[in-house]
């Protein structure tokens, strides 16, 4: 089943919809301290943003490499089942044989 919905909406509206906490007096509190020189409080947001993003960083690669190393052992399944394919001696027919080996006891 899918299901295609289109909705016009106020950032605002959607963040209420979703049940999201409405951010924007911390974000007031946080501005006001910044525009009146609170370097401790900015050097503190600095260093835990930058901390928190190596950690989304690490996640995510970790991520990507285990993701690859799934598709490139898929591909190199699949190239390993090609090569066997074709490396694969032809079979001779069974009765092409038999009356080659007849030929021989007759004479």
């Amino acid at each position: 089943m899918k299901v295609h919905l289109e909705l016009e909406i106020e950032p605002e509206e959607l963040r209420r919809l979703i049940g999201l906490p409405d951010m924007q007096p911390i974000w007031d509190s946080v501005q006001k301290r910044i525009t009146e020189g609170d370097t401790e409080m900015v050097q503190q947001i600095a260093k835990t943003a930058f901390t928190e993003g190596m950690k989304t960083l690490d996640v995510t690669t970790r991520l990507l490499r285990t993701v690859s190393g799934f598709a490139s052992k898929r591909d190199s399944e699949k190239s390993t089942e090609k090569t066997a394919e074709k490396t694969k001696p032809a079979r001779k027919s069974p009765t092409k044989r038999r009356a080659a080996s007849s030929e021989k006891s007759d004479e």
